[in-house]
C-alpha cells in the first residue's frame, strides 16, 4: 500500500505489444475520471481543504469545518489554492511504476505507514522491493529509513530471542508494514530505487530518492531496464527476439516478455512458440520419442511399463520404461549360467555362501559375481592379528601373543589371535576402549579449571558443559542492570585488567564487545515515558533514547474553538496548536480575562492577575495587595485560638482550618511545691488535674544551717514524698561557716555595715567612656558578651576579630585581663589572657548608661545624621561584629582621641578610706603585629578579694 494504492496485484497487461501501456514517462493523456483523492488510502468523513491538515487554521468559519464542505466552499487563501492545482493533476501513466513517481514527486507527498508523516524528497526512504531478498513478495511501498530500521530490528530480536528461549538457535525475521512479507534483511543504508547508489542525490527533475541514471535491473529475462532509475516494478521487457519454437525445428519472432509466462509479473499469456508439429524428442527412458504436438517444458513421461528384477535376483517388480539401474547379473551354477538386468535394490540381505561354504555374505542386494568369492575370513585373506602388527604366518612371533594361543591358522574357522601389543589405531576406527588420556578443561568463563579423561571431554554436549558457581558482575548491554549469570562466558569485562591510563586506553567496555550469542541482553523492560507522554517504552532495557511512540489515533483531534483541526491519522501526543485567542468564559471573580490563545481542556486559563484585599486564614486582618487568584493569605502572626485542652492557645502561624491537637507541656504550677511555683512537666492533661506522680524536677537552692553555703538539688517532690529532698540533701555548716559566724559578731562590734561596703565597691566610668557607649551602645554590649563568656569558661586565651583602631581600646582593665595585639594592619585584632583575678564588674557599662536618663544624653556629642544625598539608601541589616566593626561611610567620624583613648575604667571605691591603686591603661595598637604588652607591674593587687 503506497499512498493508498495497493500493489498486492499487478498492474494488467495487454495481450498485444503496447508500448504506452509499459513506459511510465508515456505522454499519454489521463483518463477524464480521475481524481488523487479517490486513490488515498484512508477515506474522511469530511472533504476538508489541504490547508486544514496537520493543525493548520483555515480562514473559513468553523461551521464550514463542521459541515465538512470541499475547497470550493469554504474561503481558503490564496497562496494554499497551489499545492490544490498540483495534487488535481493526473500521474502520466496508470500502471503502479507512474503511480508511485507521480506520487513521490508532487506534493502532498505520499505519507509513511508507521509514523504518518510525509515522505519528502530530501529525507532517506527504504522501498519494499525485491532489491536485497529476491524470493519474496514484495508491496513497492515507501517508508521513512528512521522508521523501518528500528520496527525491523525489534521484530528481529523478538523473535530470535522467542526462538532461544526454546534452546534453538535461528534468525530472526520481520513483516513489511505494508504487504506482511517475511525478510531477514534488516535495511541500514539509504539506497536508491535501483540499488547501485548509496545516498543517492538526484538532478533537480529526477524522481525524489533515485540516483537519475539508468534503471539497468535485470529482468527474469537477463534484459536491463531502460527507464531511467524509478520505484515500482520494471515494465516487461518489450525487446524483439528470434527464438525457435518448442521442438526446434522452426523460428519464431516474438516480444521477450511473451516468450515465458514468468517474466510478464506471474500473468499467464497463450503459449505462441509452438510450430504445431509432432514433437519428435526423446522420452526419458531414451527408448521411445514424444508424438505429442510442440510444447513447452519437459515431455511427458513414458507411458510403457516392463516386468524386472532386482539385483540379487531375489524379487520382481513393475517399473515404468526408463525407470531404475540397470545392471547385468550372472552366476555360474552346475546347471549352467544364469543372467539377467537387475533394476532396483531390493533391499534383502544377500545370503550367498563364500567358496568355503560355511560363511555366507552379510550385504545388502548387490550384483552378485558369477562364481562363489572367497571367505574373507581364509587364512590366505587375514595373514596378521587384528592391529596389523604381527604376522600369522610365523610361529618366531608367538612371544607376542598369550600362550597356548593357535598362531597358524589352517581353516577359516580357527579363530583369529590378538597380540598384547597396544592396538594404536584412532579411536572410533575399531572397538577400542575409551581413551583415559587426562585432560585440563576450563569452564565457561575461565575461571576455574578441571581435569577429565579425554574420552569424557569428547562426550560432553551443551547440557553437560562443566560450569562454576561464580556469578557475573558486568554490566549487561543496556548498562544499567548486572548479569547474574553463572559462569558467564563475558565476565572478564567485571574485571578488566591493568591500571592508570593502560586501564583507560587498552581494554576493552561492554559497548566494544560484540555480542553474537546474547549472553548480555537485558531481558528488563526498559519502561521509560515515551515523548508522546502516554505510553512507555516496551523494548528490552536499552543504552540511548527510546524509539518514538509508533500509537496513533484515526479520529480528528480539534482546539476548545473548533477552529484548528487535526486530520487522522494523528500521531500519539501530538497536540493541536491554536493560534486563535481563548473563547472560555471568564474568571468568576468578576474581573476581566487577560487575553491568551485557545488551549485544551486539560490545561486550565491563566490566574487572575489583578490585585485585592483578602481576610487572611485565621480572620485577624484584612491583607492588601493580594492577588485575586491567590487562595491561601497569611498574615504571619501566630493564630491565638484555644486548643481543644481549654488551656493553651495554638502557636501556629496563621493558617486555615482546625487547630491541631494540643502537645505542649502542661505548665501548671504543682500543688505540692507550693508556695513555689513549679511548673508541671508533663504532657498538657487539662482539664484533669496534674497527677503529681512523678517527682518534680525542678531545681531548687538549699541553704546550710547558718545560710552560707548554698547547693543546687532537684525538689523531688511528688504524691510519695511531699518533702522533697530539700531536708534530706541540705548541706552542713563547714569551718569557714564559723569565721563567717565570728566575722559577723566582730562587725556588729565595731558597728561596720558589710553590705554597704558592697554596694560601694562598684565601678565608677569616667564621662568621655561614658560617651564613648552611647555612641557604639551595640559594640558595648557585643564586648561585654563576649568578656563574660571568657571570664566563664575554662579557656586560658581567647582573639577577639579584628577590628579599627578606634575600637581596640576595651574594659579589659575593669575585667582585670591581659592584653596583647595580633597580626597586622588592617587584620589586627586583640588576643586576652586570663589572670587570676579576672572577674565580672557589679555594674557592667552598658548597664550604666543605659540608666542615665535623656538628660544625661545632653552632654553627649550629637549622633550623626545620614545625608539626604546618600547613596547607601536603607541601612543592611547585620549581626554580630560585623555589624559593630565594619565602618559607616554616612557617620561623622569618631570622637577625639583623648575621650577613646581613655577606655579604660577608673576603679576609685566610693567611701573607701584608702585609694585603691588605678589599673594600667591598654597601650596603643599601633605597635608592631604579635607585640604583648608590658606585663603589670602588679599582677595581682592587693584589693582583688574585695568584690569576691
Amino acid at each position: 500500500m503506497v499512498d493508498g494504492i495497493s500493489s498486492s496485484t499487478p498492474a494488467p497487461v495487454n495481450s498485444e505489444p503496447d508500448t504506452a501501456s509499459f513506459h511510465p514517462q508515456s505522454d499519454r493523456p489521463a483518463s477524464a475520471d480521475f481524481s488523487p483523492e479517490s486513490s488515498r488510502g484512508h477515506t474522511s468523513s469530511r472533504n476538508r481543504p489541504p490547508h486544514l491538515a496537520r493543525g493548520k487554521t483555515a480562514n473559513s468559519r468553523p461551521q464550514d469545518v463542521k459541515l465538512g464542505r470541499g475547497p470550493s466552499d469554504a474561503a481558503t487563501p490564496s497562496g494554499n489554492n497551489r499545492s490544490s492545482r498540483r495534487r488535481s493533476q493526473a500521474p502520466p501513466g496508470d500502471d503502479l511504476t507512474s503511480i508511485l513517481t507521480f506520487s513521490l514527486s508532487t506534493p502532498p507527498f505520499p505519507e509513511c505507514m508507521i509514523c504518518f508523516n510525509p515522505i519528502r524528497p530530501e529525507q532517506p526512504s527504504w522501498s519494499c522491493s525485491p532489491r536485497e531478498e529476491r524470493d519474496v513478495h514484495s508491496c513497492w511501498n515507501t517508508f521513512h529509513l528512521k522508521c523501518i530500521q528500528p520496527w525491523a530490528e525489534k521484530s528481529v530480536k523478538d523473535i530470535e530471542e522467542a526462538w532461544r528461549a526454546r534452546g534453538e538457535e535461528k534468525k530472526g525475521e520481520w513483516r513489511c508494514p505494508g504487504c506482511q512479507s517475511k525478510r531477514e534483511v534488516v535495511p541500514r543504508k539509504y539506497w536508491c530505487f535501483c540499488g547501485f547508489t548509496q545516498d543517492p542525490k538526484p538532478p533537480r527533475l529526477a524522481t525524489p530518492h533515485s540516483c537519475g541514471n539508468s534503471c539497468s535491473r535485470a529482468r527474469v529475462c537477463g534484459h536491463p531496464c531502460l527507464l531511467p532509475c524509478h520505484p515500482g516494478p520494471c515494465p516487461p521487457c518489450m525487446i524483439t527476439i528470434q527464438n525457435p519454437c518448442h521442438c526446434g525445428k522452426d523460428v519464431v519472432a516474438l516480444v521477450c516478455s511473451r516468450t515465458n509466462s514468468t517474466t510478464t509479473g506471474g500473468v499467464s499469456l497463450p503459449s505462441s512458440r509452438s510450430c504445431g508439429h509432432e514433437c519428435g524428442k526423446s522420452l526419458s527412458c531414451r527408448n521411445h520419442i514424444c508424438k505429442s504436438t510442440c510444447h513447452d517444458g519437459e515431455c511427458p513421461p513414458c507411458p510403457v511399463s516392463d516386468l524386472v528384477r532386482c539385483w540379487c535376483g531375489k524379487e520382481r517388480k513393475k517399473l515404468a520404461c526408463g525407470e531404475g539401474e540397470a545392471k547385468e547379473c550372472n552366476i555360474l551354477s552346475a546347471d549352467g549360467e544364469e543372467s539377467w538386468i537387475g533394476k532396483f535394490d531390493c533391499g534383502n540381505v544377500c545370503e550367498r555362501p563364500f567358496d568355503c561354504g560355511t560363511h555366507k555374505c552379510s550385504k545388502t542386494c548387490h550384483p552378485p559375481s558369477p562364481v562363489a568369492p572367497e571367505c574373507p575370513y581364509s587364512p590366505v585373506v587375514v595373514t596378521h592379528c587384528p592391529c596389523g602388527k604381527h604376522s600369522l604366518s610365523d610361529s618366531a612371533s608367538s612371544r607376542y601373543f598369550t600362550k597356548g594361543a593357535k598362531i597358524v591358522r589352517s581353516a577359516c574357522t580357527d579363530p583369529i589371535p590378538t597380540c598384547m601389543s597396544p592396538c594404536g589405531k584412532l579411536l572410533g576406527g575399531c572397538p577400542c576402549p575409551p581413551c583415559v588420556v587426562p585432560l585440563v578443561r576450563p569452564c565457561r568463563c575461565g575461571t576455574t579449571t578441571r581435569s577429565l579423561t579425554c574420552s569424557a571431554a569428547q562426550s560432553e554436549t551443551e547440557s553437560t558443559t562443566f560450569l562454576c558457581n561464580k556469578p557475573c558482575g558486568a554490566l549487561r548491554a543496556c548498562g544499567h542492570h548486572q548479569c547474574t549469570r553463572l559462569c558467564c562466558p563475558l565476565a572478564n569485562l567485571a574485571n578488566p585488567s591493568g591500571k592508570g591510563k593502560k586501564k583507560a586506553s587498552g581494554n576493552t567496555t561492554n559497548a566494544d564487545v560484540v555480542d553474537v550469542s546474547g549472553w548480555h541482553i537485558c531481558d528488563v523492560v526498559c519502561g521509560k515515558l515515551l515523548s508522546c507522554g502516554n505510553h512507555r517504552c516496551e523494548e528490552r532495557d536499552h543504552r540511548g533514547s527510546c524509539p518514538p511512540c509508533f500509537q496513533s489515533s484515526f479520529e480528528e483531534i480539534t482546539c476548545h474553538c473548533e477552529r484548528s483541526v487535526l486530520e487522522p491519522p494523528v500521531p500519539c501526543g501530538m497536540r493541536v496548536e491554536c493560534s486563535y485567542p481563548c473563547v472560555r468564559p471568564a474568571p468568576s471573580c468578576g474581573h476581566p480575562k487577560g487575553t491568551h490563545l485557545c488551549h485544551g481542556d486539560a490545561t486550565s486559563c491563566p490566574p487572575c492577575v489583578y490585585l485585592t484585599e483578602k481576610p487572611c486564614a485565621c480572620g485577624k486582618m484584612v491583607i492588601g495587595n493580594v492577588r485575586c487568584s491567590q487562595e491561601k493569605v497569611s498574615c504571619g502572626k501566630p493564630c491565638g485560638r484555644p486548643l481543644g485542652c481549654g488551656f493553651h492557645l495554638c502557636e501556629q502561624l496563621c493558617h486555615a482550618g482546625a487547630c491541631f491537637s494540643c502537645t505542649a507541656i502542661c505548665g501548671k504550677p504543682r500543688k505540692l511545691c507550693l508556695p513555689t511555683q513549679h511548673p508541671c512537666t508533663q504532657p498538657c492533661h487539662a482539664p484533669s488535674v496534674c497527677p503529681e506522680v512523678e517527682p518534680c524536677s525542678a531545681v531548687i537552692t538549699v541553704l546550710c544551717a547558718c545560710g552560707r553555703i548554698q547547693q543546687a538539688v532537684l525538689c523531688g517532690r511528688s504524691a510519695s514524698n511531699s518533702a522533697g529532698r530539700e531536708a534530706t540533701l541540705a548541706p552542713r555548716c563547714t569551718n569557714e561557716c564559723e569565721i563567717g559566724k565570728r566575722n559577723a559578731r566582730l562587725a556588729e562590734a565595731l558597728g561596720i555595715n558589710p553590705d554597704l561596703h558592697k554596694v560601694n565597691r562598684q565601678v565608677a566610668y569616667s564621662d568621655e567612656l561614658l560617651a564613648f557607649a552611647r555612641l557604639n551602645g551595640k559594640f558595648v554590649e557585643l564586648v561585654e558578651k563576649a568578656f563574660s563568656e571568657f571570664v566563664t569558661s575554662d579557656k586560658k586565651v581567647q582573639v577577639l576579630p579584628h577590628m579599627p583602631e578606634a575600637k581596640r581600646k576595651f574594659l579589659s582593665t575593669v575585667y582585670r585581663m591581659d592584653t596583647q595585639m595580633v597580626d597586622r594592619e588592617p587584620h589586627r585584632s586583640v588576643q586576652l589572657i586570663r589572670r587570676i583575678d579576672t572577674r565580672i564588674p557589679a555594674n557592667p557599662l552598658s548597664q550604666v548608661f543605659s540608666t542615665l536618663g535623656k538628660l544625661t544624653d545632653l552632654r553627649a556629642s550629637p549622633r550623626p545624621v545620614l545625608a539626604p544625598n546618600s547613596s547607601s539608601g536603607l541601612p543592611r541589616v547585620s549581626r554580630g561584629w560585623n555589624s559593630v566593626l565594619a565602618p559607616s561611610p554616612a557617620r561623622t567620624p569618631p570622637p577625639p582621641a583623648q575621650s577613646i583613648n581613655n577606655l579604660s575604667a577608673r576603679t576609685t571605691p566610693v567611701g573607701s578610706n584608702h585609694a585603691s591603686r588605678s589599673s594600667t591603661p591598654l597601650q596603643s595598637l599601633s605597635v608592631a603585629p604579635i607585640t604583648a604588652t608590658a606585663p603589670s607591674s602588679e599582677a595581682v593587687p592587693d584589693s582583688w578579694e574585695d568584690d569576691v
